[in-house]
């Protein structure tokens, strides 16, 4: 059933044969994304200038704490302690309770079965 206009300004509902295939729906295409530097060219510029310096900031960040993990590094060697055993350490540290099990779990398998306990 389809209202069809009556010519008089209202609707008569009148049975209309559906078409074999069904109406296909219209994808409307994506717009993208207005370019900020054509949009207003000197925000654009200040905006990615500020981003590239908070960039560069943080890498300088990184950069000096990676020192300070070093001297801390050179320190405990210079007492006596292994860096890799540190490290080793470390990384287990990182790892959950339950993983670190499991790992424990499976290298002591591995030893057993090569004899090495």
């Amino acid at each position: 059933m389809a209202a069809v206009p009556d010519g008089k300004g209202g609707v008569v509902h009148k049975m209309v044969p559906v078409s074999a295939a069904p109406a296909r729906k219209v994808k409307r295409k994506a717009r993208p994304a207005p370019d900020p530097i054509h949009a207003n060219p000197e925000a654009a510029a200040q905006a990615l200038k500020l981003f590239i310096e908070r960039i560069m900031r943080l890498q300088d960040e990184i950069a000096e704490m990676q020192a300070d993990v070093s001297d801390v590094f050179l320190e405990a060697k210079s007492q006596g302690y292994d860096k890799k055993g540190m490290q080793a350490i470390i990384a287990l540290l990182k790892k959950e309770k339950n993983l670190r099990d499991e790992e424990e779990a499976i290298l002591d398998t591995y030893k057993t079965a090569l004899g090495l306990n």
